[in-house]
């Protein structure tokens, strides 16, 4: 290219681009943004029903690409300011990684681009950019790769390591993705007729228009299509290319699909092969955007025809095939961002798209147009859940997650950090009131207060109800030491409580080996008898499911007489009940404790079967008499029931636990819900609870943070009890915020209801306690 034609192309890229600007400006204030949501919101779709979009961050600036590190991170790039954000644990982190290299971003398509880490050392992380260059004293702008490494947070050792041919206008887009051979593919887009640049795409000596495929070094693999050919640039794997915005594999075929946007109409999604030639601008559908036909031919026979199409254009952006476990219905659908469609502002959304088994397109569904946002990139993440950058002045990354009444079970995924400080702390000795000095010599008579002793003390009414029933599971039931220690250990492992697993541990009345307590946390081990790995899966099933197959309570009938199978189950459930108090009020263990929890080196497994149908007769008939029928069945045990129900409760008054009767029982019904105890649903909702007399709608709680009447603390309250249900821990953003509201009393006793409750439910379930033939069921939802 000439300096007469590059001082062209520069001044018409920069009338086009003053034009296009100024359009945007006129655009933006005759149609204002439209914020993103700020919290979930459930959308209907065609065939799964229902959807929750969740923000996991806000306040990006026209965020661009992603990239997925396996220590959970997930980076981002912001174009126009050029930055790489890192979003950690949910969380935006304040500081963008130093290190990114200066880019171009005059123009309002140029900036900082894509971001992919190398597949075999995620430290080594690739960015695509507008880089500023000047070719014979004129500025201008090129796309280029670099490449560094993170180390402490920042971005070392940046070099460029392909740098693309040609003048670009500063609207080139550049999208990256590794193949299955380690190679890397790169988009260099850029090729535009309005703007003087439609012949790049056919121009073999220059990068613009073109698909390159390039070694992790930048420079070109040995077996590239064109390597023989001097002619063409040795990077190109393929041509005729107007500006590809997505990149993805299929997961049957292993076919490289590409989206590629026209100006008007005649946007493609292309089945990329080496070598082959797309047409551009000689064969499109499209029109320029002033209305003329971009050429009269739209297909020709030298070149590759799109496998689907876009009339009106819908902008497609980033895609990807769905492959993950939560959307059935979707597997193997291609999902495509769009950024406008029909070249109307706030059109924005996802498309999926459905093939037969032929590859051939059989129907389309538009998905998140009510919220009328710009969708720049569109990925699935590592845990099988779609993510969503909006190209926005204040951007955002959405979560698309299925719209379960019923949040995820217990110990689906152990990746909250467990709390390695106190939220709660124990009281010190001599702060103790004579209050807390009794209950200390009640419970604690050898002295030995521990740090939950010492905790649940700041509130003494709690302490007096919670410790008479996990001292008897503990020390004092009617299993041996050894089958007592196996369900506590390995039900505080599931829960990944640090404290009560120290505490057993350590104790050398079980007759457990070292050996045989790492093999708990494992799950199995030589070491245990057939029976020994019942009582385990009654841990597992209990723990997951809240509730044992037929097959585990048949085989542990076989062994224990009835108090020896109330204490079973109650010690799970206590022991579940405990941790996951323990976990949320921070508790740690005993200084000098020598078996700490191995969760660092110990692999989080929990396999079990699925759950079965709620029990329709009980396994435990309960006593004859007056009174409910789960009092009556623990009185089949009397010596456990006496602790169950020692002490004046605690969670039904409100003098004592300062909840109000609403929040009580909304913590308790979905606590119940969630653990699908009918029994427990139907009292609460009914006779023991009166719901609907505390202004609770039960079809609501059943609906969770879905359902569209509650307020923000009680979205709150739902979250706390899903939260301790799947995570066994109450997140640090929701206790935040709980705080603001509540007192530490009452933050105590909302940890404190939504166990006992956990506890009860997993009770109820596992020993068949059944409702009364009028009380209330759960309700039937639609769209779940």
């Amino acid at each position: 290219m000439n300096h007469l034609l590059r001082s062209r192309v520069v001044a018409l890229a920069l009338s086009c681009l003053f034009v296009a600007n100024v359009a945007a400006a006129q655009r933006r204030d005759f149609i204002p943004p439209v914020p993103a949501p700020d919290a979930p919101v459930v959308l209907y779709t065609g065939e799964v029903q229902r959807i929750r979009v969740v923000p996991v961050v806000g306040d990006l600036s026209h965020p661009w690409g992603m990239a997925f590190r396996q220590n959970g991170d997930i980076l981002i790039t912001e174009r126009d300011k050029g930055t790489l954000r890192v979003v950690r644990n949910g969380q935006l982190l304040e500081r963008d990684i130093p290190g990114v290299p200066v880019v171009a971003a005059e123009s309002d398509r140029a900036g900082l681009m894509d971001v992919a880490v190398h597949p075999t050392d995620d430290r080594i992380v690739y960015l695509t950019y507008s880089k500023p260059i000047v070719v014979d004293g004129e500025a201008g702008v090129t796309v280029a790769l670099a490449r560094g490494r993170l180390d402490s947070g920042n971005l070392t050792e940046v070099r460029d390591i392909f740098v693309a041919q040609g003048l670009d206008t500063g609207i080139a887009a550049s999208r990256l993705i590794w193949g299955p051979d380690g190679k890397l593919f790169m988009t260099v887009g850029g090729s535009y007729v309005f703007a003087a640049t439609g012949s790049y795409a056919q121009d073999p000596g220059t990068h613009f228009g073109k698909l390159m495929r390039l070694n992790d070094d930048g420079t070109a693999p040995s077996d590239n299509p064109f390597l023989g050919d001097a002619s063409y640039l040795p990077e190109i794997y393929s041509m005729g290319h107007r500006n590809q915005l997505g990149l993805a594999w299929h997961p049957e075929t292993g076919d490289l699909w590409a989206t590629e946007n026209g100006p008007q109409g005649g946007d493609e999604a292309n089945i990329i092969k080496p070598g082959a030639n797309y047409g551009w601008p000689l064969a499109s559908y499209s029109r320029e955007y002033s209305g003329v036909r971009v050429t009269e031919t739209p297909w020709r026979p030298e070149f590759e025809d799109a496998d689907v199409l876009w009339w009106p254009s819908i902008g497609p952006s980033g895609l990807t095939f769905y492959t993950g476990p939560h959307f059935p219905a979707w597997q193997g659908n291609l999902i495509v961002g769009s950024m406008m469609e029909g070249r109307m502002p706030r059109t924005g959304h996802i498309e999926r798209i459905v093939f037969n088994r032929r590859g051939e397109e059989i129907r389309r569904e538009s998905l998140l147009t009510e919220l009328k946002q710009r969708i720049r990139d569109v990925r699935q993440g590592p845990d099988g859940y779609l993510y969503v950058l909006t190209d926005e002045d204040d951007g955002v990354l959405l979560r698309i997650e299925p719209a379960t009444a019923i949040p995820d079970p217990p110990g689906s995924a152990i990746f909250i950090d467990r709390l390695t400080d106190a939220r709660v702390p124990p009281v010190p000795e001599n702060e103790w009131t004579a209050e807390q000095r009794a209950l200390v010599e009640k419970y604690a008579p050898a002295g030995n207060a521990g740090n939950a002793l010492r905790t649940l003390i700041r509130v003494p009414a709690l302490a007096d109800r919670f410790m008479p029933l996990l001292t008897y599971v503990s020390n004092d039931s009617t299993l041996s030491a050894r089958h007592r220690a196996i369900l506590i250990l390995r039900t505080a492992w599931l829960a990944q409580n640090g404290y009560l697993w120290s505490a057993h541990a350590d104790r050398s009345d079980h007759g457990l080996s070292a050996t045989e307590i790492r093999q708990l946390a494992e799950g199995a081990g030589d070491g245990f008898t057939t029976f020994e790995q019942v009582l385990i899966d009654l841990a597992d099933e209990m723990f997951r499911n809240a509730a044992v197959t037929d097959r585990t309570w048949t085989e542990l009938s076989r062994m224990y007489d009835l108090p020896n199978l109330a204490d079973a189950v109650v010690t799970v459930s206590e022991t579940t009940s405990s941790s996951i108090l323990f976990n949320t009020l921070g508790i740690q263990p005993e200084a000098g404790v020598t078996e700490l929890i191995p969760s660092a080196d110990v692999a989080y497994r929990l396999d079990v079967p699925s759950i079965e149908p709620p029990l329709t007769t009980p396994r435990v008939d309960p006593v004859d008499g007056d009174g409910i029928r789960v009092g009556r069945t623990l009185r089949r045990h009397p010596l456990m029931a006496d602790q169950w129900y020692a002490n004046p409760s605690y969670v039904q008054s409100p003098e004592r636990s300062g909840m109000t009767p609403h929040d009580r029982e909304l913590l308790i019904l979905r606590t119940g819900w969630n653990a699908q105890s009918v029994y427990e649903w139907a009292k609460h909702v009914g006779s023991v609870g009166r719901a609907r007399d505390h202004g609770l709608e039960p079809e609501w709680i059943a609906q969770g943070n879905d359902a569209r009447g509650w307020n923000a603390a009680e979205r709150l309250l739902i979250d706390a009890a899903d939260q301790m249900y799947s995570d066994t821990i109450i997140s640090d953003e929701t206790w935040t915020a709980l705080s603001e509201t509540y007192d530490s009393r009452q933050m105590m006793s909302i940890a404190a209801i939504v166990s006992r409750y956990r506890k009860v439910s997993m009770t109820l379930n596992t020993l068949g306690v059944q409702p009364l033939p009028d009380d209330e069921r759960f309700p039937e939802l639609q769209g779940y």
